[in-house]
């Protein structure tokens, strides 16, 4: 997939999923990188995806708060 056609496949997404569910996806994206990293023992890397996924969450909750869809 190019990045046209990403763009337009994250607009299709956008008619039926809030900014902030999108958001929270990409979260739920950055907390498997963490489960790889405790599997393999890597704190460092594992605390950097973990904090990357809850900054994620809480933006994708005040987005939704902010701009709440009808």
């Amino acid at each position: 997939m190019n990045e046209v056609q990403a763009k337009k496949q994250l607009r299709k997404m956008l008619q039926k999923l809030t900014p902030g569910s999108l958001l929270h996806l990409m979260g739920d994206l950055y907390r498997e990188n963490a489960e790889e990293c405790a599997r393999l023992e890597d704190s460092a890397g594992y605390e950097r995806w973990k904090s990357l996924e809850c900054t994620l969450f809480v933006i994708g909750l005040g987005v939704d708060a902010a701009c709440p869809s009808s």
